[in-house]
């Protein structure tokens, strides 16, 4: 199907074949965003901005003006439960319920790809910190979540419906630092850590503080094990089960800089 890609440097944007057109867009210029929606059914949101919620009702109300048919919004498991990124989807997710779009709101929980924030610990230590505990969460492959919006954008009934979307496994940090352990071809090992030290290390790097708060509640809920669960919703609609973190961590070993 023909695809409009948004970019905001769509000179950099590898090929993506001939059904792709990369355009320029940029949610902070509101403008630029009405001018792509020209000839769109329908929409992926996917946004990033300092504002985000602000961002993206400007999106919804553009899609509406451009009589957009559906509206697919990426958003997160942390919404019902206030942890995560959830608090700052939250307001998204009723402004685009009470807009005239016909929408679907897709909630992944923690991605495969976050791991990568470990890379500098293990290439130096071998350890990555963080407080989990021995809690449990089923991280997903960001590709289950590109099949699944592509399947949701392009397929009828899912108009008004919302999707928890997880991986097909609820591992906890150090048995995901054992199948790093497999795919780099060394040693892994998680480092429980206090909330506090966790909480000073990412206030020293700049993060805002109501930032660090829902992530610091995001792991409070993974210790208590309110996060051990994994959604049949992958797997209902692609019809297959989502991909493992192993297959993951062996497909993305190098960017850890070491083995694979």
């Amino acid at each position: 199907m023909p695809v409009r890609a948004l970019s905001r440097h769509p000179d950099r944007t590898p090929d993506l074949g001939p059904h792709v057109e990369p355009v320029y867009g940029d949610v902070e210029r509101p403008e630029t965003i009405a001018s792509a929606l020209t000839g769109v059914e329908r929409v992926l949101l996917c946004a990033n901005s300092e504002d985000l919620t602000a961002r993206e009702a400007e999106v919804v109300r553009l899609a509406e003006e451009a009589s957009v048919r559906h509206l697919v919004l990426l958003s997160s498991l942390g919404v019902e439960l206030g942890a995560g990124s959830g608090p700052v989807h939250a307001p998204s997710e009723r402004m685009l319920q009470a807009s005239s779009l016909p929408w679907t709101i897709l909630r992944p929980i923690t991605y495969m790809t976050n791991t990568l924030r470990w890379r500098h610990s293990i290439a130096a230590t071998g350890t990555f910190e963080e407080p989990s505990g021995d809690g449990r969460q089923a991280m997903i492959h960001p590709a289950d979540i590109g099949s699944v919006a592509a399947h949701v954008l392009t397929t009828p009934g899912h108009e008004a419906r919302t999707y928890e979307l997880t991986g097909p496994e609820a591992l906890t940090s150090a048995e995901y630092a054992a199948k790093l352990s497999a795919a780099l071809g060394r040693e892994v090992r998680h480092v429980n850590i206090g909330e506090e030290v966790y909480r000073q290390r990412f206030a020293s790097y700049g993060a805002p503080p109501s930032f660090v708060d829902s992530l610091m509640t995001l792991y409070a809920l993974v210790r208590d094990g309110r996060l051990d669960m994994v959604s049949p919703d992958v797997e209902n609609l692609l019809g297959r089960t989502g991909r493992t973190f192993d297959e993951w961590a062996h497909a993305n070993a190098g960017a850890f800089g070491i083995g694979g």
